[in-house]
């Protein structure tokens, strides 16, 4: 169980949906989830494939609320081929300590992008996997702050 305080009510829903499929003593699987279950957070989702030896992370989905955030459809490609996310990135070391570790990673990143109204990016990678012990997917929430009007 993580020890944090979400800042997004949207991240908040996501980690209780993932705890909530979680087998005694194991991490759920991506048979687990149901979109149909995660309407009130889907459009900030991402599911990344994992792939081991040599470890790398291919783009499943990509919400519509992300997309804008990324600056385009990832969708399919391999994040070992992205300039700014490939190894040694934040975003690379997360990812690998959510399968290293078979624990939910949180971030809370400063927002560097075209969007100027967002402040910051909250987001959770939760490990999932078929057998509930080897993490061969990630179940990603990301959602954003936006910046309050100055008076």
């Amino acid at each position: 169980m993580l020890d944090v305080t979400f800042r997004t009510r949207t991240v908040k829903l996501a980690y209780q949906y993932w705890l909530s499929k979680c087998p005694v003593g194991l991490i759920p699987g991506r048979p687990h989830i149901d979109p149909l279950e995660m309407v009130a957070f889907l459009p900030h989702i991402i599911l990344l494939d994992v792939q081991h030896n040599p470890l790398d992370f291919r783009y499943r989905l990509v919400g519509t609320k992300v997309v804008p955030l990324l600056h385009r459809d990832y969708t399919s490609e391999w994040i070992s081929n992205i300039p700014n996310q490939k190894s040694p990135s934040t975003v690379w070391t997360n990812c690998r300590a959510a399968v290293e570790t078979s624990k939910p990673i949180y971030a809370y990143t400063p927002y560097v992008g075209p969007k100027k109204d967002v402040l910051d990016v909250e987001d959770l990678i939760m490990p999932l996997a078929l057998d509930g012990k080897n993490v061969d997917m990630l179940f990603i929430i990301l959602a954003y702050t936006k910046k309050s009007k100055l008076l």
